[in-house]
């Protein structure tokens, strides 16, 4: 992946493993890892904004919390996958299952 130094605070960054796409946010000290790809329409949610634990789709603005992945607002109705994440010897690892 990649140190966790290269990831400020407050910041997200996009990722791929195999074939998924996955934003990786640190937010309040904690490490978050979502797909990448709103439910709703083709669009990066590690371009969107944060703010009180959720991610605000860049382009219909539907919310997804930073946690479960649960759509919190329409347009989205369905969750996006979430994905366990630490970090090990100063890397961000995520796990794809």
């Amino acid at each position: 992946m990649c140190p966790i130094a290269q990831l400020a605070e407050g910041r997200s960054i996009q990722t791929s493993i195999g074939d998924d796409l996955v934003a990786i946010f640190h937010v309040n000290g904690k490490l978050h890892a979502l797909a990448d790809v709103c439910s709703h329409a083709q669009a990066f949610l590690s371009e969107g904004d944060v703010s009180l634990g959720a991610v605000t789709c860049p382009r219909h603005g539907a919310r997804f919390d930073l946690e479960t992945g649960q759509a919190l607002t329409l347009p989205a109705t369905r969750p996006v996958e979430t994905f366990p994440v630490d970090i090990v010897d100063g890397d961000i690892v995520v796990t794809i299952t």
